[in-house]
């Protein structure tokens, strides 16, 4: 697996770091002696113990690729079976850099308190070129410890967690893709992060170093009792490592803001191209993690709003899918002064009993796709189809001051393409039209289960009878007195007669146009 060994190369990279360090001291103290012993020492407690505590905290994100590698992601999320295997190795990834740090700030922690503790007790076991074999005084316990604890310690931890932290980046977002688990983001502060590094890195070394001077200046002769070496020499080394470690660390710190930004910026990209499945791993705990969490809801609702304007797009042009959804207009109802058009398919009973089911449904759709395609391009909106007629609206949901005139252009060409259009298995479909203008009611209409945006009123009820009195009257276009009182100027108009409409008191006028 590329990603144990990944970690583990990383929680042993800790000790070709102190290697180096070790050899700047070697170029002061000029001890080959001690340069070997204590190279050695590293290689045992930053390279053994590390790797030994390595190897228990990836654990659980091994047994995750074990006990998934024989299932898909469906099956992996509906396995109940792997559902603890999940839970720890997620607690484990979330939790992996802290945990490796401290581990190995314990080792480093070890390691010094052994070494202080043997230069206080027994200095000859460790006597070397540059030790007198003197016993440390207390000034001088003050001055070596913080300074061992800095560099053997606190910044291999700091290091490591950071080294960890990018490691993990990687298996967020490997566990994203590969098993479809995307880890929540807790609410840790990117302020107190940077409060604790700025506290480790600018307050600690300042403080080391006034340590080492303030020791020295109160026991001059009690360093050089103990080591035959320029203490000032010692805290220039002391320094160079410090400037190398926060050259080091500083890299590491911008790494582990700027990479879950750059594969953030990245799906937003992709969202920018039309891809809206997409989802981002979270790749931090901190308020990025929280925002790339955020980044996934709202690409999930604009999947939902692409899904809605793609349906709707289906019965309408997509800038009134477009107005819809950005709640241009009122969805819970408003008068509206409105021009219907419908349309039926003149003796369409006869032919549909001729075609199978299949050769129906395949002939209606081929006719609809043409008049759909009519109604849009002059500005109509088909609101609904019931069996064999289309139910279109002009100046709703849209405001169109030429809706009159549009729903009769749209007629027109209907009623051109029709007479020369064959459908299906070569069928003629004769289209009967009725268009009517008034006031409606437009809104949302239905429960709470089911809603349909529509209008109603009496001038659309008068729609659909214009239209199923063109079979009476021989006709193939009707329109009521309202449409024609708006586009009498506009289009030469016949007026047929005076006609008493079912559930109407008062007749109507009826005209037709020429085609």
């Amino acid at each position: 697996m590329n990603h144990k060994r990944t970690y583990y190369l990383y929680m042993v990279s800790i000790f070709p770091l102190l290697f180096i360090f070790g050899t700047f001291y070697f170029f002061v103290h000029k001890s080959l002696i001690a340069f070997i012993g204590f190279s050695f020492s590293f290689f045992i407690m930053y390279v053994g113990f590390n790797l030994l505590g390595a190897i228990f905290l990836f654990k659980p994100i091994e047994n995750l690729w074990k006990d998934t590698q024989e299932y898909s992601k469906i099956e992996l999320l509906e396995n109940t079976t792997l559902s603890q295997t999940k839970k720890k190795a997620i607690n484990r990834i979330k939790n992996l850099p802290i945990l490796s740090s401290l581990w190995i700030f314990t080792i480093g922690f070890i390691y010094v308190s052994l070494t202080v503790t043997l230069m206080v007790s027994s200095p000859s076991l460790i006597q070397a070129d540059t030790l007198t074999g003197e016993k440390l005084s207390l000034n001088l316990v003050l001055t070596f410890f913080p300074s061992l604890l800095f560099v053997h310690a606190i910044i291999p931890a700091l290091i490591g967690y950071f080294l960890v932290n990018d490691f993990t980046l990687e298996v967020r977002e490997t566990v994203h893709e590969n098993f479809n688990i995307t880890l929540p983001a807790r609410h840790r502060k990117i302020g107190l992060t940077l409060a604790i590094l700025f506290g480790l890195l600018g307050l600690y070394p300042s403080l080391m170093i006034i340590i080492d001077l303030m020791s020295l200046s109160n026991s001059p002769n009690s360093y050089t009792q103990f080591m035959k070496l320029n203490p000032i020499e010692t805290i220039l080394v002391d320094c160079c490592i410090v400037f190398i470690s926060m050259a080091l660390l500083i890299f590491l710190i911008k790494r582990s803001f700027t990479k879950p930004i750059d594969r953030l910026l990245g799906k937003m990209n992709q969202v920018r191209e039309g891809d809206y499945t997409t989802q981002a791993a979270i790749l931090s705990d901190d308020e990025i993690g929280i925002f790339a969490g955020e980044f996934n809801r709202m690409v999930k609702g604009l999947e939902e709003r692409e899904f809605i304007r793609n349906t709707f797009g289906k019965y309408m042009t997509h800038d009134v899918a477009n107005v819809i959804l950005k709640n241009k207009i009122n969805l819970e109802g408003e008068m509206r002064i409105c021009t219907i058009l419908v349309t039926d398919i003149a003796g369409f009973t006869s032919i549909s009993e001729k075609l199978s089911p299949v050769d129906n449904v395949r002939m209606l759709n081929e006719y609809f796709s043409v008049l759909v395609k009519i109604i849009q391009e002059n500005k109509g909106v088909v609101n609904k189809f019931i069996g064999d007629s289309i139910f279109a609206l002009f100046n709703v949901p849209l405001n169109d001051p030429d809706h009159a005139m549009n729903a009769i252009n749209a007629a027109r060409e209907i009623r051109n393409m029709t007479t020369k259009h064959k459908f299906g298995n070569n069928y003629e479909l004769s289209t009967r039209i009725g268009i009517n203008t008034g006031m409606v009611l437009a809104g949302n209409i239905g429960s709470k289960e089911r809603m349909e945006y529509t209008v109603i009123g009496d001038d659309v009820n008068i729609a659909a009878r214009l239209e199923q009195l063109n079979k009476e009257l021989k006709t193939y276009i009707l329109i009521g007195e309202n449409t024609y009182s708006l586009i009498k100027d506009k289009i030469e108009c016949a007026f047929i007669k005076n006609v008493q409409l079912k559930g109407k008191e008062n007749s109507i006028k009826v005209y037709t146009i020429h085609h």
